[in-house]
């Protein structure tokens, strides 16, 4: 697995990957579209995780912050280590801690950033959907 800067050819496989998920599992966006990915990580350093010349998932990154907004693995890829991949290089790319925020009810992707290291800091339970922020104690290898 390679996990590297996306390429502006890659945008509209990311954009899929982007689209597939936020369809099945975010019913709080009313109609998603394959254009939201282009919005959604306007001025984010965005990077790709490939396995067998395939994109098997993508991160962006908004560097002034070291906030991870977007992870998303492709379904048929999920299991496979690509989400640790993703975070490792977030944590290269860090000046200082990273932080993302999870939605409450995604139990399946709090279990994976807890296994990673992140821990709950704050609690927006008012917020459309309720998240976590969540902080990595784990400093980059």
């Amino acid at each position: 697995m390679i996990v590297r800067p996306m390429k502006p050819t890659e945008r509209e496989t990311v954009a899929e990957i982007y689209l597939r998920d936020r369809q099945r599992y975010f019913p709080w966006v009313a109609q998603p579209n394959i254009t939201d990915f282009a919005r959604d990580s306007r001025g984010e350093a965005l990077f790709v995780a490939e396995i067998n010349g395939q994109i098997a998932g993508f991160a962006s990154l908004l560097r002034v912050m070291d906030f991870i907004h977007l992870l998303f693995v492709a379904p048929e890829f999920q299991h496979q280590g690509v989400g640790h991949a993703l975070i490792q290089r977030m944590r290269q790319e860090a000046v200082g801690t990273l932080t993302l925020k999870c939605v409450i009810d995604n139990e399946a992707a709090l279990r994976f950033y807890a296994s990673e290291g992140f821990a709950i800091k704050r609690e927006a339970r008012i917020a459309v959907p309720a998240n976590y922020t969540l902080i990595d104690t784990v400093k980059a290898r």
